[in-house]
């Protein structure tokens, strides 16, 4: 009888280590792991310090966001949380009053401080003061005239809560922007412990005082209590370590800083408007806007945590990338520096989202029945969040190198795009789930915008990675959450159900957190001390 070849022939049994290594050959030559002057001066140990100091805050505001989110609509009705969702719109306006100085005497800061003379800037730091407290001053009077113009002609139900809270907006408007300059500046210093004690101070402030007070006495409880932490910030920043700052005035000086923060300024005014959109277009387009809007408030509230977790998250590298511009002069550096934190940030961001999808609608779909229509565009929202999260790293290189023109014609254009799918879904019928889609959509076409120059600066391997790495990354968890969903969706709150969910999510996160620790250079980034 004849024997076969493989059995004359044994195949030799596969080596684990030599398939190890030829994976990761494998995954090296998609995902190139060396990126070269991708480390911050201060080194990746240093940054993940300060991440885990700004994520552990961040969780801890986060969890007291979501309780004050929810008690906020337990006391309040979909309509009178339509009003204050609408009045917050004002309040963040407030930021964009000073004419960009602000944002022009903080990059100034942060690029002095790379070439390691901080003190040089001293001057514009009192200019942006200045020109920051009288601007503030004009908001408050706009906003107190608009307030007594709405209470003497206003008719109808809400107008008499519309003028006052018009009216304390402005008051707000005035004490926030010096705590936003000072916060920028500490963050510019990367004392990221100081914001992030704050961040928390104000999360349990806003618990203690907001809930109660609206509870008692409802939108004017709510006006009078979010003043009083205000100023508790105000306090807190004067105890930490607050930059001393003078009144001064140079015309010219003033108009260099203006020209340089004012494309930034006018990007985050349209920003602002890019991310509001979809409730500003809800407000105008539906007859039953109040309601709508608060119901609609589901989907922001759980976006916007989302948001906030990446934004802060991204905070931590933006005054870095400016630094690194400082130091070396070099673009090309510091886009591969950019590069490699957005990969980083898209692992961290990934999680939360894919949880998010899996727990939050038997969760809030039975704490919160009236506001059930939320949850579906919540869904469809989650992945553009992403996307504009994502966005956050490559925004900052544009400021950093002085590029922030780009990102006003990225967000002007996708704000238009924005205004004309949403108006579309709304008229065409397709309500709250067709403004989440449109929205998604958009905010997709930003992230695509905003990192066209630094596609520019990257070379083939630097585009492979930058791809490849965010893909691996975001794409496991969220896509396994969105399948999960849509094959089990959430019917009622079925606990062994959403912990199952829950470690699926978990699960398939750590693998990709894995493949780009063991393969993807994270590991020898870390050990890097400097740049």
């Amino acid at each position: 009888m004849l024997r076969s070849t493989a059995d004359v022939h044994p195949r030799p049994t596969p080596n684990p280590q030599s398939l190890i290594a030829a994976l990761s050959t494998q995954i090296e030559t998609l995902l190139p792991a060396s990126l070269p002057h991708a480390t911050p001066l201060s080194g990746w140990r240093r940054v993940l310090g300060d991440w885990i100091v700004v994520s552990g805050a961040t969780i801890v505001t986060q969890a007291l966001g979501t309780a004050i989110s929810l008690v906020l609509r337990m006391v309040m009705s979909p309509a009178q949380m339509g009003v204050w969702q609408a009045l917050k719109l004002f309040l963040t306006n407030a930021n964009y009053a000073n004419l960009g100085i602000s944002k022009g005497a903080a990059r100034e800061f942060t690029i002095a401080i790379g070439r390691g003379d901080p003190g040089a800037v001293q001057h514009d730091l009192d200019l942006a003061h200045t020109v920051n407290t009288l601007s503030s001053l004009l908001y408050f009077a706009a906003m107190g005239g608009a307030g007594l113009w709405i209470g003497c002609t206003g008719r109808g139900e809400w107008a008499r809560t519309w003028a006052i809270g018009l009216t304390v907006v402005g008051a707000l408007a005035a004490v926030q922007r010096y705590v936003t300059f000072q916060v920028t500046l500490m963050r510019s210093k990367q004392d990221f412990t100081s914001t992030s004690r704050l961040s928390i101070l104000e999360g349990v402030l806003t618990l203690v005082f907001c809930a109660p007070a609206t509870w008692l006495w409802g939108l004017w409880g709510l006006y009078a209590s979010t003043m009083a932490v205000l100023c508790a910030s105000t306090w807190f920043i004067h105890s930490h370590g607050a930059l001393p700052l003078a009144w001064a005035w140079e015309t010219r000086e003033i108009r260099r800083l203006v020209g340089i923060g004012s494309p930034m300024l006018l990007a985050g005014v349209v920003s602002t408007v890019f991310r509001s959109m979809d409730k500003l277009l809800i407000l105008a387009c539906l007859s039953d806007r109040e309601f709508q809007l608060g119901c609609y408030s589901l989907a922001l509230m759980v976006a916007g945590q989302l948001y906030g977790v990446g934004n802060m998250l991204s905070i931590v590298i933006g005054p870095r990338l400016g630094e690194h511009y400082g130091y070396s002069g070099n673009r090309r550096d510091v886009a591969h520096l950019t590069i490699r934190s957005s990969e980083l940030l898209a692992a961290a961001i990934a999680l939360p989202a894919a949880l998010a999808m899996v727990a939050v609608p038997p969760l809030l779909g039975t704490l919160l029945p009236d506001y059930r229509t939320g949850l579906a565009p919540m869904l469809w929202l989650i992945p553009g969040v992403i996307a504009l999260t994502l966005a956050l790293v490559p925004g900052q290189y544009l400021m950093a190198i002085d590029r922030q023109r780009w990102s006003l014609i990225a967000v002007v254009l996708a704000t238009g795009i924005a205004a004309a799918t949403i108006y579309a879904a709304l008229r065409g019928g397709f309500g709250l789930q067709g403004v989440a889609i449109a929205s998604s959509g958009s905010y997709l076409t930003y992230f695509a915008l905003v990192a066209v120059p630094l596609w520019i600066e990257l070379d083939r391997p630097g585009r492979l990675r930058y791809l490849g790495m965010h893909a691996l990354a975001v794409v496991p968890s969220v896509a396994v959450a969105g399948v999960v969903e849509y094959l089990r969706p959430a019917a009622g709150l079925n606990v062994a159900e959403v912990i199952a969910k829950i470690s699926l999510v978990t699960i398939v996160w750590g693998l990709t957190l894995a493949v780009g620790w063991q393969f993807c250079g994270w590991r020898e980034a870390i050990a890097r001390k400097t740049g």
